[in-house]
């Protein structure tokens, strides 16, 4: 697959996500000791801001094309990452992250992030991150506690349910399961398991229709409610080390800064349109809580090149509508002109039969 046509694919995947291991010393501790889901839920909540430090692992089975700044992403979503974190609030904490692509510091304040690239001696200043702004994901959103507020942000009381406590990291942690409400789903449910005493998650699994195995979780195997040391948050670039400011990265650019999505519906399968992605005026998304659908017309170059890709990829079906492939619970689908009357690129958490439905109910063109 061509460059263009990578991000593309993996842009749109990336605005579901973001919008969105076995568990070591884990076991059960009793039906009798159920809360109630929607306490648990309200719980997990008021504990975004509770100070915590720990070590947690991620694993992801989302086979996400590679090759330049993407490797990041799909090492962090496609397999193992090791993480030490002291966050002492939502603007004061640092992560190390040990991962196959080498260590990284991370240290967050009000005036924006610094990372450390241990090998290199570099270290990275970006400014603070720009509210409704689509970016790359980082291996700190796969903390059990950013993960679940994203996950749960949409989750109402009707759709949680207790599970069983366990023990995680030696501690006690009650669980709850999301199951969506949407038929056409591709994400069976997300399980959550928090603190008793913090209401801090420390497991996260997400787990799609069409596999047993998560296809992203994210547990604490150590883990602290207490307040970190200021020092220890604390970071200064170390003598002779390269200080560089890195630039954000030009989504716009690789979407399509000129594409134009006014013309798509407010409601698609009964999912509300969400709030324009900022500086992506050629992409809506559609939604809410863990069911996602992003949609962009394609131009017609890289449409093209994108379908030639396709169907030299393993993986990839076509069916009536298009060219669609599935990574994890994730479903892309790039529609056929001739049947949808535009090339539409669709991607979300919809099952294969929501992705053509979706792209059966969209605008063709003027005829």
């Amino acid at each position: 697959m061509n460059r263009r046509g990578r991000w593309t694919v993996v842009l749109l995947v990336v605005a579901v996500l973001v919008s969105l291991p076995s568990v070591v010393g884990a076991w059960p501790v009793g039906a009798s000791d159920r809360r109630d889901a929607a306490a648990l839920l309200a719980r997990v909540r008021a504990a975004a801001d509770h100070p915590y430090s720990g070590y947690a692992e991620s694993t992801g089975s989302l086979a996400l094309p590679t090759g330049g700044q993407l490797s990041d992403v799909a090492s962090l979503l496609g397999g193992r990452t090791q993480q030490r974190v002291w966050w002492r609030g939502p603007t004061d904490w640092r992560a190390d992250t040990l991962s196959p692509t080498g260590e990284l510091s991370s240290r967050t304040s009000a005036g924006g992030t610094q990372v450390f690239d241990f090998e290199d001696t570099d270290v990275a200043r970006s400014a603070p991150d720009v509210p409704g702004a689509v970016r790359l994901p980082r291996a700190t959103d796969t903390l059990p506690p950013a993960l679940a507020a994203r996950l749960l942000s949409g989750a109402t009381a009707g759709q949680v349910l207790s599970l069983p406590a366990r023990r995680v990291a030696g501690r006690v942690a009650d669980g709850l399961r999301l199951t969506p409400d949407e038929p056409l789903s591709s994400i069976a449910h997300v399980d959550v398991w928090a603190d008793r005493e913090s209401g801090v998650p420390l497991t996260v699994e997400v787990s799609s229709r069409t596999s047993a195995t998560p296809a992203l979780s994210t547990t604490f195997l150590d883990f602290s409610p207490g307040t970190p040391d200021e020092q220890v948050v604390a970071f200064t670039p170390p003598p002779g080390a390269r200080v560089f400011t890195r630039r954000r990265l030009d989504l716009a650019r690789a979407v399509g800064r000129d594409g134009d999505a006014s013309s798509l519906p407010a409601t698609l399968l009964g999912l509300p349109r969400a709030t324009a992605v900022d500086g992506l005026p050629g992409v809506a998304q559609y939604g809410r809580g863990v069911t996602r659908l992003a949609v962009g017309e394609l131009p017609g170059e890289v449409a093209g090149s994108l379908r030639a890709q396709l169907r030299a990829a393993a993986g990839v079906t076509a069916v009536p509508e298009g060219l669609e492939v599935a990574v994890g619970p994730v479903g892309l689908l790039v529609t056929d002109p001739a049947v949808t009357g535009r090339s539409w690129l669709l991607a979300g958490t919809l099952t294969p039969a929501g992705l053509a439905q979706a792209a059966a109910a969209l605008p063709r063109a003027a005829s």
